[in-house]
């Protein structure tokens, strides 16, 4: 009985490796399994990898060019920015140069606008002192007229007395030798207004053709002045301030005196 349980038993027996060989097979090939489509996914993850890597690679470099092109156009715009602070500082310092010349024109400006204040205020005195002036020159000019009518009418006196002197000196020639005859002084008298009123001139002419020693004393009121003078051979001698009603006696040696009242 053992003896025929033996095959079977061997059978058994050789069956447990060989199952579990399978079972290890089968479990080595499932780990392999595993591991390759582990593997397989490990490669298509480091292929993608590669792929962003060197997609990266690429933005990395399109980042750098373009970083490169940002650090260009930066160091332009840092070009561009120094000559714009320049031309500002340049443009400022002529706004202040502006500044001071706007001040100096406006104080230029003041001035100028002062004087041409104070010049109209010179040319409205001119204007007024013009306007003085050719009034007083109008004033002159019919002055002047009236005067010229005066020297015409002085001309015509002039020439009326001189004509009137040359008869009286014809006559005095005549009567000369008469008047030394009876020892009358050889004067003639007169008396003129003074102008504005302030009193009498006495003429005394000498009709004589010699020189004439005279003493004249004018008695008024209270007072009595007198005065000696020499009247030149047919001149006339002036005594002025002689009021109205004063006693005058005109004396000379050789002559009876010539008594007169002022009139």
């Amino acid at each position: 009985m053992n003896d025929a349980k033996t095959p079977d038993h061997e059978k058994t027996t050789n069956r447990k490796p060989m199952l579990g060989l399978l079972i290890a097979c089968i479990v080595l090939a499932v780990v392999a399994v595993f591991h390759m489509v582990k593997i397989h996914g490990l490669n298509a993850k480091l292929a993608d990898t590669q792929k962003q890597l060197a997609q990266a690679k690429s933005d990395g470099a399109q980042a750098q060019t373009e970083l490169d092109k940002a650090k260009t156009a930066s160091a332009d715009l840092q070009d561009q920015l120094t000559k714009a602070k320049g031309q500002q500082a340049d443009l400022q310092s002529q706004l202040d140069q502006s500044k001071e010349a706007s001040v100096q024109l406006q104080a230029q400006l003041d001035k100028a606008k002062a004087a041409a204040v104070d010049q109209q205020a010179q040319l409205d005195k001119s204007k007024a002192q013009a306007a003085d002036f050719q009034s007083q020159l109008n004033q002159a000019t019919a002055g002047s007229t009236q005067l010229l009518s005066q020297l015409d009418q002085a001309k015509i006196q002039s020439m009326d007395l001189q004509s009137r002197l040359q008869k009286a000196e014809a006559d005095l020639a005549q009567l000369q030798p008469m008047l030394l005859k009876v020892g009358r002084m050889p004067v003639a008298t007169s008396f003129e207004k003074e102008s504005w009123g302030r009193g009498l001139t006495l003429h005394v002419n000498n009709l004589a053709q010699k020189p004439l020693t005279v003493n004249i004393t004018i008695t008024g009121g209270d007072n009595t002045r007198r005065q000696s003078n020499v009247i030149g051979a047919g001149a006339t001698l002036n005594v002025e301030k002689v009021a109205a009603g004063d006693k005058v006696v005109i004396a000379s040696d050789g002559y009876e005196s010539v008594d007169v009242t002022a009139q």
